[in-house]
């Protein structure tokens, strides 16, 4: 008699345990929240301070920049006179962190621009290639 309660009385621990345990199992982390647009904390114009390139009279100044408007995005490098880059549409934009956005546009049809934008003050930001944060890069309120 004595081995049959503790049997029962181990199933029923044994099953609360287990139970609760699918309750208390850690849940898998929601997909990011994709926004319109793009964030209004770092809409603007951004420069990377100007380098040398060259020498003699050859010497050219070489900067980015980067515009970053309600929907769109445009990232060009001047080279002297030379302009080269692109312009993205149809922004979208999701929250990493604190001042941390992924954001991403439309380059053509099936090109896609992807950033990732981290704003440390009011006058910089900081901004790297896809969502990894490749190549970071300081730019400066223009």
């Amino acid at each position: 008699m004595n081995m049959t309660k503790f049997a029962t009385k181990a199933s029923i621990t044994l099953g609360a345990a287990l139970g609760l345990g699918l309750f208390v199992a850690q849940q898998p982390a929601n997909a990011a929240t994709w926004h319109k647009g793009t964030p209004s904390a770092v809409r603007g114009t951004w420069k990377t301070k100007s380098t040398s390139i060259g020498s003699g009279s050859t010497k050219q100044t070489a900067y980015d920049k980067v515009t970053i408007g309600k929907t769109a995005i445009s990232d060009y490098a001047y080279t002297g006179k030379n302009k080269l880059g692109m312009k993205g549409t149809s922004a979208q934009y999701a929250v990493t962190g604190k001042y941390t956005y992924i954001i991403k546009a439309k380059i053509s049809k099936k090109v896609t621009m992807t950033l990732h934008v981290k704003k440390t003050s009011s006058k910089v930001i900081v901004i790297g290639n896809g969502t990894k944060n490749t190549n970071p890069a300081k730019y400066y309120k223009a």
